[in-house]
């Protein structure tokens, strides 16, 4: 069975489609890492995404099938979170973009990067992974990557998470740790098993407390990432 590294996770598995395959070929591993587990996709498993997603063609939902196995894993073996957002690195550092599906943040990270050029560098367009380890947190890539396929094989350490609204006019602030809950949660997938929604309420306590939070209106320009950037990448002993 091939082996992948994702969000610094070893795994084997066994597929049934060369969709999936193809889409996890930049994280194939071959290193001496042990296998953290292993996986083997049934079309039992297969069918409970078509259940939830019966728009969509079997290899596809194959590719979900793998996504939530590695998920369950993270949150119950490796302090991680899937959060659904636009995530970019700059300087080494990470920026975490949410909001609802059209709003903007994928296009709010494409003026980040013509506005920072090869210093800004995409994480992932819609599904990273969120990990804490030794008291911070961090995103890494995935293959599950949205439309414009945009990813990268990283990791970074988070400095801000971001929620985005359409506004005529740009505008900033801090977000409050009650405010952002709610979309924290709306962004990640919510176990049934009570042991493994504990794990993600004190992960996203944890992450709440930890991690600069923002709320951003904005209209598609490369002023509102201009404000943004300037905004979020301040130290804080920078800040007033």
């Amino acid at each position: 069975m091939p082996k992948y590294k994702i969000a610094d996770v070893v795994f084997e598995a066994k597929l049934i489609y060369g969709y999936t395959e193809r889409l996890c070929k930049n994280y194939e591993y071959d290193g001496e890492q042990p296998c953290d587990f292993s996986v083997v996709i049934t079309n039992d498993d297969v069918a409970k995404e078509k259940a939830l997603a019966p728009e969509f063609v079997e290899p596809y939902l194959e590719s979900l099938a793998l996504f939530r196995k590695l998920c369950d894993y993270c949150l119950e073996h490796a302090n991680g979170i899937i959060f659904h957002s636009s995530a970019i690195m700059v300087d080494g550092k990470a920026y975490l973009f949410t909001a609802p599906s059209g709003t903007g943040k994928s296009t709010h990270t494409r003026l980040w990067r013509e506005l920072l050029g090869d210093r800004a560098i995409m994480v992932n367009d819609d599904k990273p992974i969120i990990r804490y380890i030794d008291g911070k947190f961090y995103v890494y890539g995935t293959p599950w990557n949205g439309k414009h396929h945009l990813d990268t094989n990283c990791r970074a350490e988070i400095k801000a998470i971001c929620k985005i609204e359409q506004a005529k006019e740009n505008s900033i602030s801090k977000a409050s740790t009650a405010e952002m809950l709610l979309t924290i949660f709306n962004q990640t997938i919510r176990p049934e098993d009570p042991a493994q929604m504990d794990r993600l309420l004190n992960l996203t306590d944890k992450l709440l407390t930890q991690v600069e939070l923002y709320k951003l209106g904005c209209n598609i320009s490369k002023e509102a990432a201009e404000l943004s950037y300037t905004t979020m990448s301040k130290e804080k002993n920078d800040e007033n």
